[in-house]
């Protein structure tokens, strides 16, 4: 599957944004295209506060060069947080629950808790695809098809 070729409801994953907020990143201007989607009539695009929340260390830190300053990835994470056309998700205990029993489902341990909380998500708001660069974490993921936007 191909971006200009998707419709429904589709989750952007963090990486995604961040490459949106990244002018000098080679991704920049795919991730901006992706976030464009909001305008395509039946396409919806979701983000959740996990994705907000992964953002900041990400953007502060040393694979970022060079790093934002906290002030500069506040902004950047709210702007994000406000654009038209993008629902931002809850994260709930339900949710919590949800992911927990799928990393059981799927013997996922350590950091891939995350990427069973975001399919949780998913799974509970009937969003069948996420666009993410890391296709490899939500593969296996029943209900769940990763497309990566930069290939």
């Amino acid at each position: 599957m191909h971006v200009s070729d998707l419709t429904g409801r589709v989750l952007v994953d963090t990486n995604v944004l961040i490459y949106a907020t990244l002018s000098a990143d080679p991704r920049h201007e795919r991730a901006t295209e992706v976030l464009a989607l909001r305008h395509r009539t039946g396409v919806e695009l979701f983000i959740s506060v996990q994705n907000l929340a992964e953002m900041y260390p990400k953007l502060t830190g040393p694979k970022n060069q060079p790093p934002d300053s906290p002030a500069l990835a506040r902004e950047k994470i709210r702007a994000l947080s406000g654009l038209r056309g993008i629902t931002v998700l809850p994260l709930t205990v339900e949710t919590v629950q949800s992911a927990l029993e799928l990393c059981v489902e799927c013997a996922a341990t350590r950091q891939s808790y995350f990427d069973c909380q975001l399919a949780a998500i998913m799974r509970g708001e009937n969003i069948p695809v996420i666009l993410t660069e890391n296709t490899k974490d939500f593969m296996g993921i029943a209900g769940i098809t990763p497309v990566n936007p930069f290939t």
